[in-house]
């Protein structure tokens, strides 16, 4: 009877293994991870943006997935004539590579003709990744009314100074367009001089980007040469983008520096002249400034009870680079005695003077020698007329 039973339970282990050979195997299906699926996605913050003929309109797209993958990316739908681009990191590009939670950025350049028609257009920017494929699509609108313009206006249109300062001129540039323009920046100004023009804390930019009804803040200064003369000079700054020009005229009115010298015309600073007698002595005045000179007053001043006077006493105008003479009249004391004085001489200007010192040698006048001569010969002649009347005696 034992033998019986064993018989019987061999197909109920059968089927325990069978089932549980089954259930393994349906374990095993279960449990196998589902294909990964790389969730490409491509967004702007702005689809749609207005358009001008012949403007550059730029939309900013992300590229987003759910796992680390290489996302191909495309533009369709640009009519005849106009261009379509993606951009990062200053290239063309054609593929970005995106991780979960760090997406890549593109910009979609489009570029609109002079030509083109007053009506919307639809452009596809497609991303294709482990067999998936992500689309976006933008529109561009007309704008409505007029093109809009652009405008460059200054603070403080004049400036005035002297040769030796910068001139800085602060400017708005104004975009009134219904798109974003970016500006090539130039100024010039006359022979000489050094112009240059910025955005505003931005020393060595050449360009600016301003937003649609946006405006940007320029700064131009201008360094004249050290020769210059006093004067009104012009400067011009523009800003052009496309067909849009702003410009600005500017004016900077130097006064010039005032310098002299005075000297004389053989640089020697030494005279002679008698007591009591005047002694005419030439000084010259040089305008070593970029600014004309104008009533320069001279003066003079030497020892107690002597006198100094000029002619002209006043010199009414002496361009730059040029000079002029005047006549100093020197005259000692009637009881000056031998030797050497000191005389200083003036020039004075508009808050500048510049003085020099000439020595004055007053010397014995050739009349007293004769004077003296005469005198000696007397008394000789006294002494002879003695001998001779009282000498026999």
């Amino acid at each position: 009877m034992q033998a019986v039973a064993i018989g019987r339970a061999r197909p109920g282990r059968r089927l325990l293994v069978v089932g549980l050979l089954l259930a393994m195997v349906l374990t095993l299906v279960l449990s196998r991870p589902a294909a990964a699926q790389a969730g490409v996605t491509i967004t702007t913050p702005f689809p749609a943006v207005a358009f001008q003929p012949g403007a550059n309109v730029e939309f900013e797209l992300t590229v987003a997935a759910q796992e680390a993958v290489r996302v191909d990316l495309a533009v369709e739908g640009a009519p005849e004539g106009w261009s379509a681009s993606l951009s990062g990191g200053g290239n063309e590009v054609r593929s970005v590579f995106v991780q979960p939670n760090s997406p890549a950025t593109v910009t979609l350049n489009v570029s609109v003709p002079d030509d083109a028609a007053a009506e919307p257009v639809s452009l596809t920017v497609t991303g294709r990744a482990a067999g998936e494929t992500a689309s976006l699509e933008v529109d561009l609108v007309p704008a409505e009314g007029p093109g809009g313009s652009v405008g460059l206006e200054s603070d403080y249109p004049s400036l005035r100074g002297s040769t030796d300062q910068d001139f800085q001129f602060n400017l708005t540039l104004r975009n009134d367009t219904s798109q974003q323009l970016t500006f090539g920046l130039q100024a010039s100004g006359p022979q000489g001089w050094e112009v240059s023009v910025q955005p505003s804390g931005e020393a060595q930019a050449a360009s600016v980007t301003v937003d649609a009804r946006g405006t940007q803040r320029l700064e131009l200064t201008a360094t004249p040469p050290p020769q210059a003369t006093a004067g009104t000079y012009p400067l011009t700054v523009e800003a052009v983008a496309g067909e849009y020009v702003a410009s600005a005229e500017l004016t900077v009115e130097v006064t010039g520096t005032v310098e002299l010298r005075l000297t004389t015309p053989n640089e020697q600073l030494n005279t002679t002249a008698n007591a009591g007698a005047a002694k005419d002595f030439e000084v010259l005045v040089v305008n070593e400034g970029s600014a004309p000179l104008t009533s320069v007053e001279l003066s003079g001043r030497g020892p107690s009870e002597w006198q100094i006077d000029f002619e002209p006493a006043t010199i009414e105008t002496i361009a730059p680079g040029e000079s002029a003479t005047a006549t100093a009249r020197i005259t000692p004391s009637g009881n000056a005695v031998a030797g050497d004085y000191m005389v200083t001489m003036t020039a004075q200007t508009e808050g500048v003077n510049e003085s020099m010192e000439v020595r004055v040698t007053v010397e014995t006048p050739p009349i007293w020698g004769i004077v003296g001569i005469l005198l000696i010969a007397a008394a000789l002649g006294g002494l002879g007329w003695v001998f001779r009347r009282y000498g026999r005696r």
